[in-house]
């Protein structure tokens, strides 16, 4: 078995820490509320890193020996552990309620770990617009009825995405956004999304992407060539699909169609796409460079959103002059400005994919609420779009309109993983250039799989079952009925 012990690793933090998000001093011990450059994290240094991942206040951080740490802020079970009186949750602790697993994901408020022999576990709260769904759940709970092997799991700000090894994706959280990817016809079905369910998609889907509360499957069409589906709030673009119509279920995009996309990341509302070659893709809102096309692309942009904030202000007179003055006709036309102002959002949005120009091939793409990151083949590092609590790495506040190297951050020591919270950044680093990322040990996977008590004369539910019953358990309905940013992490090779 592989060893805890690796010092060769650096863990570090920045950005907004004045949520709790992890605990940062200066030289004369008093605490840091924003932090301008990476801050070195030292408790977990003498750990073996596997993945960091990023919540919207909080952070996970797995090892080779399948463990998982948690700090940050602690809001109603998002650690995964219990509150102990006198230790600061900002301070990395372990999660003992967890066997061994290799796979972690974080969304606002809410966590995901996962075995990819099919165990996966689930702590915190979904929210939607009225507040927390259902109850918190402090502890990590098991997923019942995930029968199958997982490939990768990925968590949105109110939603959870598990792709299986049969190419079925499971979804579950707040579908107030439509990003769970089915109808909800009963109020019953608040609750009831909280239990995971497949996308309905006739063709195999072989990888998945998200952003805060929109989401991508990459399919393989009849002609075997790779497509893109995404559905979710599409409110500034952020589908890509050349409007800003909201999608309940997947939808092509065709812009992408003949493309091989090999990532796909989102913020809050827009989009950043890389595909094989190392070129870049942006869609969706703009107002602070969130798409890296630069500052005349939004001048452009302001000028033909003049010209159709004309039309729609004679339009809405003319209706005006035909509406009687009554209260509850005053309360439409106050009903029909909200509306107006919601589709009308200026120059702040682009509804299709633009590729973004003069900079190198990319290796990896990371986006959070506002901003963004990107690595380059050549290992450059770059951040682009709100700058607002040092996120960006350039120890000011100032938003980048276009990509902007900032690779010194790190001086000399090699990038290994990378992972953005709403306003804060996790990374982690080695002073050896060599340094690959270990894995998590597979004989522990093996050791610690959970058995299912069985009665008497009951044969195994295992993963050689036979194909029959495995179908028959797949269509069953999920039974994990507790309730509860954007978050992925980005490896470096």
């Amino acid at each position: 078995m592989q060893s805890e012990q690796l010092s060769e690793q650096k863990l570090y933090a920045w950005g907004s820490s004045e949520c709790d998000q992890f605990l940062a001093k200066d030289e004369d011990d008093e605490e840091l509320y924003e932090v301008k450059r990476p801050y070195h994290l030292k408790e977990l240094s003498n750990l073996s890193i596997v993945q960091i991942a990023c919540g919207g206040m909080h952070a996970l951080i797995l090892t080779s020996q399948g463990k998982v740490y948690s700090f940050g802020c602690d809001d109603k079970g998002v650690l995964g552990r219990p509150q102990v009186e006198g230790q600061d949750a900002r301070l990395p602790d372990l999660i003992t309620d967890l066997p061994p697993v290799n796979m972690i994901a974080c969304g606002s408020s809410h966590s995901i770990a996962a075995n990819s022999q099919g165990l996966v576990y689930f702590w915190g709260f979904y929210a939607n617009t009225h507040g927390p769904i259902g109850d918190a759940v402090a502890r990590p709970k098991k997923v019942d009825n995930i029968t199958n092997g997982i490939k990768k799991i990925l968590c949105g700000q109110n939603h959870t995405m598990v792709l299986l090894d049969n190419f079925k994706l499971l979804t579950w959280g707040d579908a107030e956004t439509l990003v769970i990817g089915r109808k909800s016809e009963t109020r019953r079905s608040v609750i009831q999304n909280l239990n995971p369910q497949p996308i309905k998609m006739k063709r195999p889907i072989i990888d998945i992407f998200t952003g805060a509360s929109h989401a991508f499957v990459k399919v393989l069409l009849k002609d075997n060539k790779p497509g893109i589906y995404g559905w979710g709030l599409n409110n500034y673009g952020q589908l890509g699909i050349g409007n800003q119509e909201n999608q309940q279920l997947p939808y092509l995009v065709e812009y992408f169609e003949n493309m091989d996309i090999v990532d796909m990341v989102g913020g809050e509302h827009h989009t950043i796409a890389l595909d094989f070659e190392g070129n870049v893709y942006s869609f969706g809102r703009n107002d602070d460079g969130q798409l890296g096309l630069g500052e005349q692309l939004n001048e452009n942009l302001r000028i033909e959103a003049e010209k159709q904030k004309v039309l729609e202000e004679e339009l809405y007179q003319q209706q005006q002059v035909n509406r009687k003055k009554t209260s509850k006709k005053n309360k439409q036309g106050d009903l029909f400005e909200v509306q107006r102002s919601q589709k009308v959002i200026g120059y702040e949005f682009i509804t299709s994919p633009q590729m973004i120009s003069n900079i190198p091939k990319m290796q990896s793409i990371f986006a959070s609420m506002h901003y963004n990151y990107a690595i380059s083949q050549q290992k450059q590092i770059f951040s682009w779009g709100n700058g607002q609590s040092y996120v960006l790495g350039t120890r000011n506040e100032n938003s980048q309109f276009q990509p902007k190297e900032v690779t010194a951050i790190f001086k000399n020591e090699k990038l290994l993983q990378i992972s953005l919270g709403a306003s804060h950044v996790i990374a982690l680093t080695s002073a050896d250039q060599t340094f690959q990322l270990p894995m998590v040990d597979q004989q522990l996977l093996q050791i610690n799989y959970p058995k299912s008590k069985l009665k008497k004369g009951q044969k195994s539910n295992s993963r050689e079952m036979s194909r029959e019953k495995s179908i028959s358990m797949k269509r069953s309905v999920q039974k994990f009925d507790d309730s509860l940013i954007p978050v992925k992490d980005l490896r470096i090779d």
